[in-house]
């Protein structure tokens, strides 16, 4: 009988610890940042992506339409910040206006884009044309990226920014005008939670995808 009488305090002792474990276990925020990782199949160039995408049901994903912002380690580029657009039909996503916590606001023009990998076909000895066509390449390019992004010095920059910062808001330059009524896309600069709309948080989740992708303080690893 005192065999029974002492295992009952230590079941509801175990039972207690396994509700406070699990009663903290749902109360840990969840990581806004994700890592993803991709290697082209034909010219083995390799990426590692910090990115805050929308969740829901414990999942990760994109909706066409909508803008995230990212930080990214390229083997062809080296380290980009900016925003991508979303979902399966990417849409252009122009020039972004950009603000961590109270600093002043910088503008990532897509016509700054890195270039790609376009070739072109004016004949050899003529540069007025070739910066004619360049000119034009980089317009249209420009009108279709569907990310925008900083690269070299200024993605540096801004990275520092991110790291020395709290949270993150952005928006399409082009869904506000500087004149006339305003319009609610005016307020879409963050990331949307049960409480409305908020700051993208740079947070333990953005530092620790930047370090398994082996970026720190700008530099590529």
């Amino acid at each position: 009988m005192r065999k029974a009488s002492l295992r009952v305090p230590m079941v509801v002792t175990l039972a207690l610890i396994g509700i406070g474990t699990a009663a903290a276990a749902r109360k840990a925020p969840k990581p806004v940042w994700q890592i993803t990782r991709s290697t082209d199949p034909i010219t083995g160039a390799t990426s590692c992506i910090v990115a805050a995408y929308d969740r829901a049901g414990g999942l990760s994903y994109s909706r066409t339409g909508a803008l995230y912002p990212f930080v990214e380690n390229s083997s062809v580029h080296g380290v980009l910040v900016g925003v991508s657009s979303g979902g399966r039909i990417r849409l252009p996503t122009g020039d972004i206006v950009w603000r961590v916590d109270d600093r002043p606001f910088r503008t990532l023009a897509a016509a700054d884009n890195p270039a790609g990998a376009a070739a072109s076909a004016v004949p050899p000895g003529n540069p007025a044309m070739q910066q004619l066509v360049d000119q034009q390449m980089r317009i249209v390019a420009a009108a279709t990226a569907t990310s925008t992004v900083a690269s070299g010095e200024t993605a540096r920059a801004i990275l520092d920014e991110m790291l020395a910062g709290r949270g993150l808001v952005f928006r399409a330059a082009a869904a506000t005008a500087s004149y006339g009524l305003p319009t609610g896309a005016g307020q879409e600069v963050g990331l949307l939670t049960r409480e409305g709309v908020r700051p993208y948080p740079l947070d333990d989740s953005f530092r620790a995808g930047l370090a398994s992708c082996g970026i720190t303080n700008g530099a590529q690893g």
